[in-house]
């Protein structure tokens, strides 16, 4: 049976989790920032730890984000990490968003790291928070190889984020050719 990881303060699936600089725990967001309120230690090795002691998992540009981390990830001393975790992060602005692992690698043109993640049951129309998918995030690097691993997946190729940007419509932008023409070919318009 499939496992996910659970937050140690709720026993819930994490939700937006956090870690904690130091020891390197990880929680539901909202479970630990309420835990800080009352007790400003590490729930699991009572450490000293404030809010400002806590980080997202990874950011879009962060070069950590690599096939063993993800591998470490997903398989953690036997506990499945589901792929479709919502992470918080920071879009290269500044501005908060949420989004899956399969966003980042897409993003960073990562085809190593989109294949494990795909591999493990990544949804690949999983919407961030501005309703961006993955392959929207692969328009951006114009790169093919994501592109067509996405699509083979079941991609929807017309998705529409929350400013109205197709794919097709972020890689005409970006002047990716080879990858319009391969969205065309699969039904975008």
């Amino acid at each position: 049976m499939e496992r996910s990881l659970f937050c140690p303060i709720c026993l819930n699936e994490l939700k937006d989790p956090l870690r904690t600089l130091k020891c390197k725990h990880v929680f539901c967001g909202y479970c630990i920032k309420k835990w800080l309120q009352v007790k400003a230690s590490c729930p699991m090795d009572r450490n000293a730890v404030v809010i400002k002691d806590l980080s997202p998992l990874f950011s879009y540009n962060d070069e950590r984000l690599t096939s063993p981390i993800i591998e470490n990830l997903l398989e953690c001393n036997g506990i499945y990490f589901h792929p479709n975790i919502i992470w918080n992060m920071r879009f290269p602005s500044g501005k908060p968003a949420k989004c899956t692992a399969l966003h980042v690698a897409a993003r960073q043109g990562n085809l190593e790291i989109c294949q494990v993640l795909v591999s493990k049951g990544a949804t690949v129309d999983a919407l961030d928070s501005e309703n961006g998918t993955a392959l929207h995030f692969a328009a951006f690097k114009g790169n093919l190889e994501i592109c067509q691993l996405l699509l083979s997946k079941g991609a929807t190729v017309d998705a529409i984020d929350l400013e109205n940007w197709t794919a097709l419509q972020i890689a005409a932008s970006e002047g990716y050719l080879e990858f319009c023409q391969l969205l065309v070919s699969k039904g975008a318009i």
